[in-house]
């Protein structure tokens, strides 16, 4: 029973050690976070789009892919003006496509959360 507690105890504390930025992103690493946010990318889209390309918990990458992938995604919506979803289209096939399946699934992963 005292071993029990002291495993619960200690997995709370952990659980509170996670920090803010990654509360914040719900499943992004802290360097994600602030990649996004030093580029100027709204976090709810930039999460979308790593689930898309890394999975529903994008965690594995290492923080040069979630730099690069800010940059690369504000480079794109500046390109297209804030249009998000031609920014989302260019970023995943390197040119604007209409009606683009893999576009939907980031806005449906976006909308969701």
């Amino acid at each position: 029973m005292m071993k029990n507690i002291v495993f619960s105890l200690a997995l709370l504390g952990a659980l509170t050690e996670t920090g803010p930025a990654f509360a914040e992103s719900k499943s992004l690493p802290d360097c994600a976070v602030t990649s996004a946010k030093s580029h100027g990318v709204e976090l709810t889209l930039y999460r979308a789009l790593m689930i898309h390309e890394l999975g529903e918990t994008p965690l594995g990458a290492p923080c040069s892919f979630y730099e690069a992938a800010a940059a690369n995604l504000a480079t794109s919506l500046n390109s297209q003006h804030g249009d998000r979803w031609a920014a989302v289209s260019l970023f995943i096939h390197g040119r604007v496509l209409l009606d683009d399946p893999a576009v939907e699934r980031v806005r449906t992963i976006y909308e969701s959360k």
